[in-house]
């Protein structure tokens, strides 16, 4: 026995070595197990745990025990040895991230040369140490199902809805997800959108956390999205092209509406086309082109893995280019505008009512995109005990939204650009096999356009002109920013040709949005298995984001007939960090800081893990001390504008007169130091901080039954978009209630979560999971109505005031991949509930005269019951069909008529959803190189789901507007129900999308 003591030492040590694995906490799983003589049920001591192709292991304890950490999520052969043994291969073992595999090997006695025993892994189908809500998607599951990006994946996961573009999990406000890449966090804090794009071929392993997630994982208080991109292969080549086309296909499928006449008559079952100029065929409508290479760079030390996807969408909905934004004139003779006559038109055209042809009416797809991606990851072990990485990923998109205004004026719509980059360096360092170190630095940069030109690089510069204006024998000199550019040149007022319910017969978009966010992140983890039962894991985190806006209206000078950019003090004009107008302007630096201890604590009848989190949040900006009147460059007070000489707290007209005749007048500087009140106009804020303690275990109920408990304290901080709007703190005089302020000192948002659930195995193919959880929503984001100095004007001030609830239970059953059908089912049935949905909500009911709600009330994404089911079906070898089926109980709508409000707020249910979407494939190998052959379908019954209703039927279909508007108004060129009836409102079409892949 001494000879196998001291040999597994000496294997210990060899393996240890050179075959330590390093890569990031929070990415990686752990294997465990015990090796044990399957003659006499002994321990063995020594024996050898070696994952093959990778150099990785480890040996067993005097126990029979054996440990190895920071494993990447993959599939894995595990090779068991032992001088005297047969040798015992476990193929197929599945490493998932942020958990355990326990895998029990028996020996038999043997002697060398003997065959090994060959064992397929049968991973089980509940999880033992899972202790809250979780699913792990690999990347073989995203070839296998119809999605197109990896947020399909997460809108199939139990306790997620879809409302108003963005993801809801649990019954939180959207915004409250966290993005993670490689244990990174890339959530722009802008806007709770991930700062960068990647591809599913990217994606080793996906997890997707929706339950009371541990202390490492923080800012969010509904989910996390866990992506570990892939690693090139150190020993071998590999590579893969998917080449796809695709359109969208209705075969001219009318759907029937109820239109009504103006005598209030009900026309029931007419028809309309509400997709028209679909019903042909026409495959070059979607391209897309992606591809994938991995391979080492120096065999077994540094390796590459790259990938890339270049896809056009011309879209689906269609407008008509009857018009163009200088299609009309403004007529001083007529006092009207009109339309400008064709040098080629002879003919008359077709409004004869304008009496002269419009533009070429060519067809216009409206809502297209065109996107480019690409990453770049290089891997390094720099020794049996270092690894170094590095990767990059980056994206440019271009595209233009569907606008009914613009149905018949397309040109004038805005263009909008996004471009993403993100570069991050990573070291791996283990101190030993039992603990190790991760430095990572990471930084994400987005930066998003959207204005009328289509160059992306496109900036407003301008001349400064001397403009003139005569009022009696008084002659006025001013300055106006004149645009250098051919764009912008036409007046908006000629919207005025366009009452409510017609298209835009001319103008354009005179909006400029310009908005970059640097983000950088510095982050340091510790993991260290203590003992066989303590796993504990501690880190530190620093982010830094710097962003800069440009957001402005274009005005128009009358004078001039040209465009201006507005004042740097206007209301039309949001500006902050260097603009061509202002390059001393500043932009938002808030700084974060974050730190975690947890443990995870695994017996063999009880898995609990417990943390504490600290979090703490800078904005680096400053609060009114007076908000009756916010504009430093513009106040409206008479103390804020002229000396109190007589230091009685008040402006006579003496001192009125006093300071024009003078011209001594306040400056900015003086309002700096002192306001009405005699405080400094502005104070600079407190930073805030919160610890949030977490606590969850799991233990046996029967022998593949686990019961599971969580409880945590989750905080995020309002989107930046809110603590920052309106950064020059604008208000218009006279102008009601129509604006919003940002605020800086604005509290973290909080969420208390619970969580109970149960799975059981039932046979070998088949698990059951039933959940349940309360969360409790408190600080929520909302707006409270500030009186300005002006009589009658007000603005919202974003305030922690709104608070929610969310209660569920979920059900869901699930069939492992052997036979020819495998799948998943889940049903949740849930309630949210809570005071407002929309953080507005206060100041649109101010701003229409409504009172605000005071008791909870079904929130916008309040979908009580919600299925979702996947089936793959495998009837011939090397060929399979994939199906995705959803449906969604009606989403709350607020009931109107004619603009008034008929009950409380989100009183009744628009129309349920269901959607059914196919992939169907063939793959076949010709000399040695593998090709496949796929069919996607989504929307596989071509589907006409109601998304927006009118507020006064709860339907797409309908209203009751025509009872009291009548049909043609303005220029009488559409009519009220064409207006109405909007395409947008409903489900995209049916769209079919086939392709190619080869695969070395």
């Amino acid at each position: 026995m001494k000879y196998f003591i001291r040999n597994s030492t000496i294997c210990k040590i060899l393996l240890f070595c050179f075959a330590v694995q390093v890569t990031f906490a929070g990415i990686t799983g752990k294997l465990v197990g015990r090796v044990t003589s399957k003659v006499t049920g002994e321990p063995l001591i020594g024996a050898n745990v070696i994952m093959e192709g990778t150099g990785i292991g480890t040996a067993t304890d005097l126990e029979g025990h054996y440990l190895i950490l920071q494993i990447s999520p993959r599939e894995y052969d595990i090779r068991y040895t032992m001088i005297g043994y047969q040798d015992v291969i476990m193929r197929d073992v599945r490493i998932r991230v942020d958990l355990t595999t326990t895998i029990d090997v028996e020996l038999d006695e043997g002697v060398i040369g003997m065959e090994a025993v060959d064992v397929t892994a049968e991973r089980p189908m509940v999880q033992v140490d899972v202790t809250y809500s979780q699913a792990n998607i690999s990347s073989d599951e995203f070839e296998m199902l119809p999605v197109e990006e990896f947020e399909d994946i997460i809108a199939l996961q139990a306790g997620v809805v879809e409302s108003g573009g963005d993801m809801h999990v649990r019954g939180g406000r959207g915004g409250e997800i966290a993005y993670m890449i490689d244990g990174i966090t890339v959530t722009d804090p802008f806007n709770a959108g991930m700062a960068v794009e990647i591809e599913n071929n990217a994606i080793q392993e996906l997890q997707f956390i929706s339950g009371t997630f541990n202390a490492e994982y923080g800012k969010a208080m509904s989910g996390i999205i866990n992506i570990i991109t892939k690693d090139g292969d150190y020993n071998r080549y590999d590579g893969n092209v998917s080449v796809n086309g695709g359109t969208y296909f209705t075969d001219g499928k009318m759907m029937k509406v109820d239109l009504l006449n103006n005598n209030g008559v009900l026309t029931k079952d007419s028809t309309m086309n509400l997709f028209p100029h679909l019903d042909t065929f026409e495959p070059t409508t979607i391209k897309d082109i992606q591809g994938s290479i991995s391979g080492p760079i120096l065999p077994g030390k540094l390796s590459i893995f790259a990938s890339g996807r270049i896809k056009e969408n011309s879209g689906y909905l269609f407008g008509q280019r009857l018009f163009v934004p200088t299609s009309h004139v403004w007529n001083p003779l007529t006092n009207d505008y009109d339309l400008m006559t064709l040098a080629d038109d002879t003919t008359g055209g077709y409004w004869d009512q304008v009496g002269d042809a419009p533009q070429d009416s060519a067809l216009v797809r409206l809502n297209w995109s065109k996107q480019e991606t690409g990453q770049v990851k290089f891997s390094w072990r720099v020794t049996p005990l270092i690894k170094l990485a590095y990767n990059f990923m980056g994206s440019k998109t271009t595209s233009q939204g569907y606008s009914k205004a613009y149905l018949w004026n397309p040109d004038g719509r805005s263009h909008s650009f996004t471009e993403q980059m993100n570069h991050s360096l990573r070291l791996d360092y283990s101190l030993n096999a039992t603990t190790f170190f991760n430095a990572m630095i990471s930084q994400s940069k987005k930066n998003y356009k959207s204005h009328l030109s289509d160059d992306p690089d496109f900036q407003l510069t301008y001349t400064t002109e001397l403009d003139t204006f005569t009022f009696g024998d008084t002659t006025i000199y001013y300055e106006s920013e004149v645009l250098d550019a051919d764009l912008y040149n036409v007046n908006p007022d000629v919207g005025n040709l366009s009452p409510g319910n017609n298209y835009l017969l001319g103008g354009e978009s005179m909006g400029f949005y310009d908005r970059t966010s640097t983000i950088t992140t510095l982050k340091l983890e510790g993991t260290s298995q203590l003992n066989r039962f303590h796993l504990v894991k501690a880190g530190l985190e620093s982010r830094f984001t710097h962003m800069e806006l440009q957001d402005v209206t274009i005005i128009y000078n009358d004078f001039r007939n040209q465009p201006n950019i507005p004042n740097v003090n206007g209301v039309n004009h949001n500006t902050y960090g260097p603009a061509p107008w202002d390059q001393n302007s500043e932009g938002r630096n808030p700084v974060e800081y974050a730190a975690y201890l947890q443990d995870k604590i695994e017996f063999d009848d009880l898995v609990m893990n417990v943390g504490l989190r600290w979090d703490y949040f800078d904005p680096d900006w400053k609060i009114l001390n007076d908000g009756s009147d916010p504009n430093i460059n513009d106040p409206v007070k008479p103390i804020n504008n002229f000396f109190d000489l007589d230091g009685d707290y008040e402006i006579s007209e003496e001192e009125m007169w006093f300071g024009f005749v003078n011209d001594s007048m306040k400056t900015v500087a003086d309002r700096l130091e002192s306001n009405a009140f005699g405080e400094p106009w502005f104070k600079k804020v407190k930073a805030k901080q919160q610890l949030s303690p977490r606590f969850a275990l799991a233990f046996p109920i029967t022998d593949t039954g686990f019961l599971h408990v969580s409880y945590g304290h989750f905080f995020q901080m309002p989107t930046y978009s809110y603590i920052y709007t309106n950064p020059e703190f604008e208000v218009t005089p006279g102008s009601g209630t129509s604006a919003t302020m940002g605020n800086a000192d604005i509290k973290p948002e909080r969420t208390t979560q619970y969580e109970i659930g149960f799975s059981q195995q039932i046979g070998n193919d088949i698990g059951i999971e039933v959940t349940g959880y309360y969360k409790d929503i408190r600080n929520l984001n909302s707006t409270r109505i500030v009186n300005s100095f002006v009589g009658g004007d007000f603005y919202g001030l974003y305030i922690n005031r709104d608070h929610a609830n969310s209660k569920g239970i979920t059900l869901a059953l699930s069939k492992r991949p052997t036979g020819i059908i495998s799948g998943n089912i889940d049903y949740t049935f849930s309630i949210a509930e809570g005071v407002a949905s929309d953080p507005a909500a206060a100041f649109l009911d101010e701003q229409s005269n409504l009172e605000p709600e005071k008791m909870l009330v079904p929130l916008d994404w309040d979908q009580r019951h919600t299925l979702n089911t996947t089936l793959t079906y495998h009837p011939v070898k090397n060929s399979g069909i994939s199906l995705i089926y959803n449906y969604g109980s009606g989403l709350p709508y607020t009931s109107q008529f004619a603009g008034v409000r008929t009950s409380f707020e989100n009183n009744a249910r628009k129309p349920s959803t269901m959607n059914v979407d196919m992939r169907s494939y063939y793959n076949f190998n010709i000399s040695g190189i593998r090709f496949a052959l796929h069919l996607n379908i989504y929307n596989l019954f071509d589907i006409r789901n109601e998304l927006s209703v009118f507020s006064d039927t709860g339907r797409s279909t309908y209203t009751l507007v025509p009872t009291y508007t009548p049909q043609l108004s303005g220029r009488q060129l559409n009519t009220l129900d064409q207006y109405l009836m909007s395409p947008a409102s409903f489900s995209s079409p049916r769209q079919i999308k086939f392709g190619m892949s080869i695969s070395l």
